[in-house]
């Protein structure tokens, strides 16, 4: 009687509704040119999101300066200043309105001994 009801257990766990490993399904391609088609634009969409992902961060790496510090010694002008460290050939008026807005700075007069911080970007 024990040895049929090993017996019994056995076929039990040996039915093929109750393996543990399952067999995997077999994707068949059936339409060739379709999965062509849709491989290539699966991989333009991706190597587009790469390159935009890529550039932003390219960007933000390459405008991202320090700005630079001066200290003001006796003879110095606002006027000189922003002549010195005008880096993108502009218009000199504006570079001493940016250097004037950047210090918070009433007037373009300036102070032996004053920094002045530089803006190192024209935005």
């Amino acid at each position: 009687m024990n040895q049929q009801k090993n017996q019994m257990t056995y076929d039990y766990i040996r039915q093929p509704g109750y393996s543990k490993a399952k067999k995997k399904k077999r994707l068949y391609i059936v339409n060739r040119t379709r999965f062509v088609i849709m491989t290539l634009i699966a991989l333009i969409l991706l190597s587009t999101i790469i390159s935009y992902i890529s550039g932003f961060i390219m960007s933000e790496a390459a405008t991202n300066h320090m700005d630079i510090i001066v200290k003001v010694v006796a003879g110095d002008t606002l006027w000189d200043i922003a002549t010195k460290y005008n880096f993108y050939e502009e218009d000199i008026r504006a570079v001493v309105y940016r250097i004037k807005q950047y210090n918070h700075l009433d007037d373009s007069t300036v102070y032996i001994g004053q920094t002045i911080a530089i803006p190192s970007s024209n935005r």
